[in-house]
């Protein structure tokens, strides 16, 4: 049997150099004294706890993991959560995938370091010491390594603007061109993607340059960036609105939107369309607060594939305030999260092995 300590030194270097995340390459450099004394101690990411950008905001990162049942738990599933971890510190918080909020804390350990674990994402998150400051930059936030221990951010500001920000600079730049407000960005091979509500894609230069990909994408209500299976997608999200009156007179109305149904694209790079997808295989894509994922369901140990899975205020025609719903791209149709087998176990609360593992 080949002795895997013995490795040449140069390889295992070029190996963990293509680990594009934080948990792998630690794992890796546990395998052995020569695996690690062979490979990169820097992170993919130039920092693994908070770290302040200027004297007001300071950054912070967080996994989004799928934890993967044992051997000795063969009938069980999967467990999809997002963690935050402070090396320094030795501690982590667990976050519900696909929301910001942070349930009643376990009591329970969890080693990564033991577990099968497959890194979906990250999801950086803003902190400002002044509180007036921290809703001007509240939404999806991405990061794009730059050197060795560089960085840029994009995000959203409040004004439906680009903002951009490099390690090393004073404050945010505002980006001016803006036909329409932006809905969402994400990183993609590279380099820094946005669409507006119409659609239109831009990317984003470290120069604070747009350049256009596609033109707009007229349908829906609010549009999704996520990357799946090595393609870049664009989820058109639609909307109704149901009226509602506060009182017997009628006087004072308020709005609910409620979720109806999706439209996918694919990126055409070579031509710089979106091309409308009618299936997505065995992928299902995950829209979250400020992340967007996909998985496959043969990772996710579920039936099929070919769903949006995303979180709503209403159940049909009934509010219910974060609920989470799942749509079949096959027949168009929104269900509860219950009822797609498999799907419900895979968020909170913890499956029984995870806390007696």
């Amino acid at each position: 049997m080949a002795d895997w300590s013995e490795l040449p030194k140069d390889l295992l270097n070029l190996i963990s150099q293509l680990l594009q995340s934080p948990l792998y390459l630690l794992r890796f450099r546990s395998v052995c004294s020569s695996w690690r004394s062979s490979s990169s101690s820097s992170s993919p990411f130039p920092f693994s706890h908070s770290i302040t950008l200027t004297p007001t905001f300071s950054l912070s990162h967080r996994s989004l993991l799928l934890l993967t049942p044992p051997s000795t738990a063969p009938n069980s599933r999967p467990w999809l959560v997002k963690i935050s971890h402070d090396t320094r510190a030795g501690t982590a918080r667990l976050f519900h995938a696909l929301s910001r909020s942070q349930p009643k804390r376990p009591r329970f350990a969890l080693d990564l370091l033991r577990l099968h674990v497959l890194d979906l994402g990250r999801e950086f998150r803003l902190s400002s010491a002044c509180p007036s400051t921290e809703s001007l930059y509240d939404e999806k936030l991405v990061l794009l390594s730059v050197g060795n221990d560089g960085f840029a951010l994009l995000t959203i500001h409040i004004s439906g603007k680009l903002a951009l920000f490099r390690r090393g600079d004073s404050g945010w730049t505002i980006i001016p061109n803006m036909p329409t407000p932006y809905d969402d960005v994400c990183a993609f091979r590279g380099s820094f993607y946005a669409v507006d509500g119409n659609g239109r894609t831009v990317t984003v230069g470290l120069d604070s340059s747009l350049r256009v990909v596609t033109e707009r994408v007229f349908g829906g209500d609010k549009k999704f960036l996520v990357e799946c299976d090595g393609a870049l997608m664009l989820v058109d999200l639609y909307l109704f609105t149901d009226y509602e009156n506060l009182d017997e007179e009628g006087v004072g109305i308020i709005a609910w939107e409620r979720t109806v149904k999706f439209d996918v694209f694919r990126l055409d790079e070579e031509v710089g369309r979106w091309v409308e997808v009618a299936s997505l295989g065995e992928w299902v894509l995950f829209l979250g607060e400020d992340c967007a994922f996909s998985a496959s369901a043969k990772d996710l140990r579920v039936e099929r594939g070919n769903y949006v899975v995303f979180r709503d205020n209403w159940l049909g025609a009934v509010r219910v305030p974060n609920v989470m719903g799942a749509f079949d791209l096959g027949d168009g149709r929104i269900s509860p999260l219950s009822e797609c087998p498999g799907f419900s176990e895979l968020f909170w609360p913890p499956p029984v092995w995870v806390r007696t593992h």
